[in-house]
């Protein structure tokens, strides 16, 4: 005791006399500096619920955000998120490790359009649809897909949810479980985000009653399950947007670093984009209602499609604007008159070959410019064409 006591009278007057020297930097540094962002090391599981569900099918295990501010006694009614995972990955580590919750947990979506967000772990090898070769085609809902919902309709008990604007999103055998559930319950999910994997094309017809943002890296197997999706819709008469971009970042880390050099996301995601959909031209192509867009990144591998979609600014935008059943379209920016309320509006990049009877405005800017409609047309630039 005695020692320690000694030590005190030692270290005491060094303390007093030299401590505020040795602040006197710190405190100089900050003001040059200003103030530093805190680093923040919360998960994002941690903003979650970690609950378990007995389903039909067996236990489930699941993550589930509830948005800030909820109240199971007020009358909103908020929209619901679903994210299967990849394969090779646990539904916490896949949203841990690789932004799997992305975009629709960050603070700036939330604020906008607060929604819950579910991520449940694969109780099977995968949540069905993976195509192998020489098996027949599924004729049913996959058990890992039926638990999925199981415990989408156990949600929908416990809290106040939009049932009109439910979104699903998948990478890899996820993304090909998002084409599996929007096939067998085709008027259940108001939009899909498949990313590195691709459907049952035969049964596009079903498939294509919910809007769909397909997310593809052009280095993984060359593209061809984008491709080959994109081409059932367009071979079965859909109007699909196409972006091509020269994206390359194949990692949530790589994604990371880049950001702290003070990129913005949308000059990263739609680097190099192709005419005639630029930016621009895209932002206007959702605002207009486009319900297939399919975005293709030349330097992708594996994982661009999702980390692609996960830091994509426009996805949620385009996501929320969906109902299920099919979603009204809003003309940009602001549309008068008997024409503006009417549905089936069909965007066109260049050739328009089906017979125009209707009103065809083409989008320049910020205005809609009225022309005439012709047997057949051919448009410049993206134009809408309103059926009767």
């Amino acid at each position: 005791m005695g020692k320690i006591m000694g030590l005190k009278k030692v270290v005491a007057p060094f303390s007093r006399a030299c401590l505020r020297r040795a602040l006197l930097p710190v405190s100089l540094l900050a003001i040059v500096m200003g103030t530093l962002p805190s680093v923040s090391t919360a998960k994002d599981s941690d903003k979650m619920l970690n609950k378990t569900f007995q389903s039909s099918q067996g236990a489930i295990q699941y993550l589930l955000f509830v948005p800030k501010g909820y109240s199971a006694t007020g009358t909103q009614k908020y929209p619901l998120v679903v994210c299967l995972r990849g394969a090779g990955n646990t539904y916490i580590g896949a949203t841990d490790g690789f932004d799997q919750a992305h975009p629709w947990i960050e603070d700036s979506i939330q604020s906008r359009v607060p929604h819950f967000i579910l991520v449940p772990e694969c109780i099977q090898g995968s949540w069905g649809g993976m195509s192998i070769p020489g098996s027949p085609p599924a004729t049913e809902l996959a058990s890992a897909s039926v638990a999925v919902v199981d415990v989408i309709e156990d949600l929908k008990k416990q809290y106040s949810l939009d049932t009109n604007r439910f979104i699903i999103h998948g990478f890899s055998i996820g993304g090909a479980g998002t084409y599996h559930l929007i096939q067998f319950k085709p008027n259940y999910f108001a939009a899909a985000i498949p990313c590195s994997a691709g459907g049952d094309s035969t049964k596009i017809e079903s498939i294509a009653k919910t809007p769909i943002w397909h997310h593809q890296g052009m280095s993984d197997g060359s593209g061809l399950a984008g491709i080959r999706m994109e081409t059932a819709l367009e071979t079965h008469h859909y109007k699909t947007v196409k972006v091509t971009v020269d994206y390359n970042i194949n990692s949530v880390g790589a994604w990371t670093n880049l950001i702290q050099t003070g990129a913005k996301p949308e000059d990263i995601i739609f680097k190099g984009a192709q005419a005639p959909v630029t930016l621009d031209s895209l932002k206007r192509a959702i605002a207009a209602g486009a319900n297939y867009i399919n975005t293709f990144m030349t330097g992708g591998t594996h994982e661009a499609g999702f980390i692609g979609a996960a830091h994509n600014p426009l996805l949620a935008t385009w996501a929320f604007s969906k109902v299920r059943g099919g979603s009204s379209v809003t003309l940009a920016p602001k549309a008068s008159g008997a024409w503006a309320k009417r549905n089936g509006a069909v965007l066109s990049f260049g050739d328009y070959s089906e017979k125009v009877s209707g009103e065809v405005f083409t989008l320049t800017g910020q205005r809609l410019i009225r022309q005439a409609p012709a047997a057949q047309a051919r448009f410049g630039e993206q134009a809408l064409v309103l059926r009767p």
